[in-house]
């Protein structure tokens, strides 16, 4: 379940966040469940999925460090590519984590 929080307890609670549009990234974080929203006058703001020290913000009005439109597209071709249902779940979810991960470093490294 997650929980409400603030943009401002996100950057205070983790070294790097991502920033990335609403729906950008939704092959790729399928599997990955958010552990907290942004809401504000206008509802909800966006979710943040955490890994490790890292956090990805996704939504409407999502914070952070702008993640260049084409790396998602590209990350997310890739993404859409591995959900294969006729594999294994375990299998589909572990290729997609190392995804994520290659993800996350391509982000930090812009």
């Amino acid at each position: 379940m997650k929980f409400r929080t603030t943009r401002k307890a996100v950057k205070e609670s983790f070294s790097k966040v991502i920033c990335v549009d609403y729906c950008n990234l939704q092959n790729l974080l399928t599997y990955e469940t958010p552990i907290a929203y942004t809401c504000g006058v206008y509802g909800w703001n966006a979710n943040i999925y955490a890994f490790g020290d890292v956090a990805i913000v996704t939504g409407y009005r999502p914070f952070g460090d702008v993640v260049d439109y084409n790396l998602c597209k590209e990350y997310e071709k890739r993404a859409k590519e591995l959900r294969d249902f006729s594999r294994p779940y375990a299998e589909r979810k572990t290729e997609l984590d190392e995804l994520i991960k290659e993800f996350i470093a391509k982000s930090i490294e812009q």
